[in-house]
């Protein structure tokens, strides 16, 4: 029996540890930077309590405006009752469409993110997971919006930094509301199973009412853009043709947890609103922004944010008012109004003759600040230099009332439990359940990280290249040599195998922990696209989606290996749960290759060469002799090898999961040689390899242990069976 929806269990809390709250205090809690840090939180995960917090005060404060507004009892008619409800919108004003695109780009391009991270290894094989990946298939597929929405901003000459730069969470032109809600987004991404009831409200109202549509409608109506009416058609039209998806699975999570019926039906409602309520910030701040031009001392606020990153550095020696010009630009934008004060009363500024101020000289042809400001920012400057000390006195308040709009409280983390495990001193078998449940005992990472590394040393250590420069035709050489020799290798069956029906029931049993996480290895492959190609992205996360069925539950491969357990009358606990770990049958070196595969997984990033060549190694191993023998043998003793089989189909050299994985090898080099040159991509090919062997090294201990161990038990057995009976 499938018992795997027990994984979004709604009680379920994230466990933190003391070191890592204690280094919340040091982390720019703003939403920019936030955002920062989420797009990149597998190299910033001292970001999670703070993700965490950040979104539970939205939750709370969601409650206490919203409550009267709530359904108390829940029902079919009343759920679907929340796609008809009324918006009370701002009324707003049109301007030009790139402009508002341009304001949209943390919202558009990080939706629907948290739908990305429900299938796991811990509810891959949940029929709610399953479901829910579908509707994200169907929403970021091949006709999603956003490649839309990229042109519109291309056809509108808006070149905005990469998703994942600074330079992106730092433009003044887009508003700290629009990046709030992006950052709910990647929060709920984040914990997608701890917050998984607001994360269906959520859903729900994506659905309901695409973000910010109205605003685009009328744009729409005021201006002839045929790719702008596409955007507009698509961004409406896919999120409700999913409504029903959606509330179908609510139906089916209200079900399995019906003991929790009430609450949950309130913490969905919640979700709800909080995408309500983010929408109609948005439209607000959109609206008074649109309604009142920036002061001279904002626009001036605004350019010196816009420059801080690359002006710090270079005017350590130049002092302000006692402190160097460098500490001014770092506390930038918390001290704009006391920067621009001093700077105003300093000898720079000529309040008789502005023109003549020598802070505007700087920027003359022969000053040291040429060519830092164009003649609209020289502009800004002038103006701001015509501001008297009354107005920017005036201004203050502006300022200061911003600054405490950007803050964020300190981190409580109400609901959320303290760690006192020692990770490190996990075995492997004891950090599986850590490493399957990630999403809610972060701290495991840094243990992940090390096992990661161990497994990675002994591979180099011990691995000798197989050609001494790469290439495309050596490597293609290579891998068909593997291939061929596998091929020429395989005998088919013609007797009875050589091991009886009990060696194969006792492998079965031994590979669950590994192959009920199938895939496991690539489940965080949507982050690669922040650091490498959008093809190499698509292969990775292709291969990942056919590994856990691409929303068809009948072709996820865990579910495929847990029908076959079931068959045989072998029952394994879920991978979820702590009773997994503790089943005595298991032997500890089985948990090996799957914690590696996980551990791996949370550093795509970082260790994305030797992801790639560990995903070659995965993909070739099921290629030829092993596999064809292994499902003859297994048909011959009755055993369904549906397991084997499809791994025989999908893991083809022809245009399955091993050319996939090959040709993402060539991207990433040739990408590698572009921009670095041969030198660089030659250590990038060592990574590769080194994480190619790796698969060996991380399976040695259990393939030995699982003939020896075999074997042993076989002597036991008959041992037993000879004892005379007392």
């Amino acid at each position: 029996m499938n018992n795997s929806n027990r994984a979004f269990d709604p009680l379920l809390q994230p466990v933190f540890s003391e070191p890592i709250s204690s280094a919340e205090l040091n982390i720019q809690s703003s939403c920019r930077h936030l955002f920062y840090q989420l797009m990149q939180v597998q190299s910033h995960p001292q970001v999670l309590p703070i993700a965490h917090d950040y979104l539970t005060q939205h939750l709370s404060n969601i409650r206490s405006r919203y409550v009267n507004t709530y359904s108390s009892a829940y029902s079919v008619d009343t759920l679907k009752g929340l796609l008809n409800l009324t918006d009370e919108r701002f009324p707003l004003t049109v301007s030009t469409p790139g402009d508002y695109l341009q304001q949209c780009a943390p919202i558009f391009l990080t939706e629907p993110c948290w739908l990305q991270g429900v299938s796991q290894a811990a509810t891959c094989q949940s029929p709610i997971a399953v479901n829910l990946l579908s509707v994200y298939l169907t929403l970021t597929g091949d006709r999603s919006y956003k490649s839309l929405y990229q042109g519109l901003l291309a056809a509108e000459g808006r070149d905005i930094p990469a998703l994942h730069c600074w330079a992106f969470a730092e433009q003044a032109t887009i508003a700290d509301s629009v990046f709030d809600f992006a950052v709910t987004q990647l929060a709920l991404a984040a914990f997608p199973r701890v917050f998984f009831p607001e994360l269906l409200g959520f859903t729900v109202a994506y659905c309901r009412k695409p973000a910010l549509m109205d605003y685009l409608l009328t744009l729409e109506k005021s201006q002839t853009n045929t790719l702008l009416s596409q955007f507009i058609l698509l961004r409406m039209q896919m999120p409700a043709a999913q409504s029903a998806s959606v509330i179908d699975v609510i139906q089916d999570y209200l079900q399995v947890f019906s003991e929790h019926e009430a609450a949950l039906w309130g913490r969905i409602q919640t979700g709800f609103w909080l995408y309500q309520d983010q929408n109609q910030r948005c439209d607000h701040e959109r609206e008074q922004q649109a309604g009142a031009e920036l002061t001279p001392v904002q626009a001036m606020a605004n350019l010196l944010q816009q420059k801080a990153a690359s002006a710090r550095g270079h005017h350590g020696t130049i002092q302000l008012a006692g402190e160097s010009l460098d500490d001014w630009f770092s506390r930038l934008p918390s001290d704009s109004n006391k920067f621009l004060k001093a700077l105003s009363q300093s000898t720079y500024v000529n309040h008789q003759l502005p023109e003549n101020s020598r802070l505007l000289k700087l920027f003359d042809f022969n000053g040291p600040m040429f060519g830092v400001l164009n003649d609209a920012e020289k502009d800004t400057l002038k103006n701001w230099l015509r501001v008297t000390d009354s107005d920017l006195e005036a201004s203050s308040q502006v300022f200061s009332s911003v600054i405490k709009a950007m803050a964020v409280s300190p981190a409580r983390h109400d609901g959320a439990g303290r760690s006192s495990i020692n990770y490190a001193r996990l075995n492997n078998r004891e950090l599986y359940y850590y490493l399957v449940n990630i999403d809610v005992y972060p701290d495991a990472l840094t243990a992940a990280k090390k096992k990661v590394n161990c497994v990675l040393r002994l591979s180099r250590l011990f691995s000798r290249m197989p050609f001494r420069h790469y290439s495309h035709q050596a490597f293609d050489d290579y891998i068909n040599a593997i291939y061929q020799t596998e091929v020429r290798n395989y005998e088919p069956l013609d007797n009875s195998p050589k091991l009886g029906k009990k060696a194969y029931l006792w492998g079965i049993e031994q590979l669950a922990p590994t192959i009920l996480t199938d895939g496991c290895w690539l489940q965080n492959a949507h982050r690669v696209s922040t650091h490498a190609s959008s093809t190499i992205t698509g292969i990775l996360t292709n291969i990942y989606r056919d590994e856990i069925g691409a929303g068809i539950l009948e072709q996820n491969h865990p579910y495929i290996y847990q029908q076959l357990l079931e068959s045989l009358d072998i029952s394994v606990p879920p991978i979820s749960t702590q009773a997994f770990i503790n089943y005595s049958r298991f032997l500890s070196s089985a948990f090996d290759i799957p914690v590696y595969l996980l551990a791996i997984s949370n550093f795509t990033s970082s260790l994305l060469p030797e992801l790639l060549g560990l995903n070659m190694a995965i993909e070739l191993s099921g290629l030829g002799r092993v596999y064809l023998r292994l499902a003859e043998e297994l048909k011959f003793w009755g055993i369904n090898p549906a397991i084997v089989n499809v791994h025989i189909s999908i893991d083809n050299v022809g245009n399955g999961h091993a050319a996939g994985a090959k040709r993402a090898i060539q991207l990433y080099l040739d990408d590698i040689l572009a921009v670095n040159g041969e030198r660089e991509m030659q250590v990038h090919w060592h990574r590769i390899y080194s994480g190619y062997r790796s698969l060996e090294i991380a399976s040695s201990r259990f393939k030995y242990a699982l003939v020896i161990c075999y074997l042993w038990k076989l002597i036991t057995d008959a041992c037993f069976k000879s004892s005379p009976s007392t």
